[in-house]
């Protein structure tokens, strides 16, 4: 009878045991927290990252990261998953989060997707699912972006909304733990938002729309916010638009990012774009860096952003380009196989210090197409890295841009170019 009584209360402790080890777990995963989520408090979104409020900081491009984090920065953005182990490897070495993103389609850049075709979407979907499985556990990973401006050509942007949000289903399913975002570059999306519930947040690409949308009732980040885009500025009578100053850039800087800070209701951060150099109309248009790796006035005053500190330069402002010592002018016209000199319009009396470089470049239709932006006409340039340059124009009729460059030696950089076209007499 002893011997029951102890078997039968054995089994009992064993029992209470097992259903003390269960309730545990039962309740750890009830009170286990995502290692980023969104939280809501009195209406007001914040971003979280184990367990503490975490803004957004953080350059679009996956280049000089160093600089990033050196210049109190703390996140980085991507279009795609190519290199997504090494880049989030480095990340996570720097101290830095990054926004993975998950490429859909680009119909913009010729590479159309289908998103009227089921069986495609379900394609796409399966194609993800091992990608969010191979990084989900990453220690730098901060959040999913599904798709960049994505588009269908001749189509509806509900389709599109349909595809994000299935894609969006399968990532929060398959790993709980990070945020699900898209960028969109529209002013609004309306109805947008309540067909893609299980998107988390909402990138706008704003650059110019800026000062124009504050969406509400969903919170929200700037994945590319910049200076206005070659869309946004006036064009020359052929079409070639004015790329802004230097100081111009930073005046838009400045004026964006007090505009995105004041709203602390849904605003989680922003991206500072482009974050390496990368050509579109121009090489100096938004990238932060020359093609040397030097930075930009426009990388230091992000800097003094990010930290939080006044910002100096020790470099001229260059307000525009003139030919044969004549005032810079709008729709600048020259003589072909003609000789000219070009110097650059600046507040600073003594240049002497300075180091300069000078470009002279086919001007470009379409602003992805590289192979005649490559090819840098120096053959027509005498002493081009003086103060003032001696060129010959080129022979054949058409539209061109001329580039400067102004360098300390601090590794710092302003320019300005000036478009002109060649006509023949």
């Amino acid at each position: 009878m002893i011997r029951i009584i102890q078997s039968k209360l054995t089994y009992f402790y064993i029992f209470c045991v097992l259903a003390i080890l269960i309730s545990c777990k039962y309740d750890n995963d009830l009170t286990i927290s995502p290692a980023v989520e969104v939280r809501y408090t009195e209406g007001k979104a914040r971003l979280y990252r184990n367990g503490n409020p975490y803004f957004i900081k953080g350059a679009s491009g996956i280049d000089n990261l160093e600089k990033v984090s050196a210049y109190g920065g703390n996140s980085i953005r991507t279009w795609s998953v190519h290199n997504a182990g090494e880049i989030l490897d480095k990340a996570e070495a720097l101290g830095l989060t990054v926004t993975l993103g998950l490429e859909i389609g680009r119909p913009y850049w010729g590479e159309d997707f289908k998103y009227w075709n089921i069986l495609e979407v379900n394609k796409k979907i399966e194609e993800l699912k091992p990608i969010i499985e191979k990084y989900k556990n990453h220690p730098a990973l901060l959040m999913w972006g599904v798709g960049n401006e994505v588009s269908l050509k001749g189509g509806s942007r509900y389709l599109i909304y349909y595809t994000i949000n299935r894609i969006a289903k399968m990532i929060k399913e398959t790993d709980p733990n990070h945020p699900v975002m898209t960028a969109i570059n529209v002013k609004t999306i309306g109805r947008g938002k309540y067909l893609m519930p299980n998107v988390d947040i909402l990138g706008y690409n704003g650059f110019g729309l800026i000062k124009h949308f504050f969406e509400d009732n969903k919170n929200y980040k700037y994945k590319e916010w910049g200076v206005p885009g070659h869309w946004e500025v006036k064009d020359t009578a052929w079409g070639a638009p004015y790329e802004l100053s230097t100081k111009q850039k930073i005046n838009f800087l400045q004026q964006y990012w007090e505009l995105m800070n004041q709203d602390t209701t849904s605003f989680l951060g922003s991206y500072a774009f482009y974050w390496g150099n990368k050509f579109e109309i121009t090489n100096t248009w938004f990238s932060q860096f020359s093609t040397e790796g030097e930075n930009s006035e426009t990388v230091q005053y992000i800097q003094s952003l990010w930290k939080g500190e006044a910002f100096h330069s020790n470099l001229p402002e260059i307000f525009n380009i003139s030919f044969n010592d004549r005032p810079g002018q709008s729709n600048q016209y020259l003589t072909a196989d003609s000789l000219y000199s070009a110097s650059p319009i600046t507040d600073f009396d003594d240049l002497s210090a300075l180091k300069f470089k000078w470009e002279i470049r086919p001007e470009e239709a379409k602003f992805y197409e590289l192979d005649d932006y490559q090819h840098n006409m120096s053959y027509l340039m005498e002493a081009d890295s003086a103060s003032t340059l001696k060129f010959r124009t080129p022979k054949n009729e058409g539209p061109y841009r001329i580039y400067v460059y102004i360098s300390d030696d601090s590794g710092n950089y302003t320019s300005h170019n000036l478009p002109f076209y060649v006509v023949n007499q």
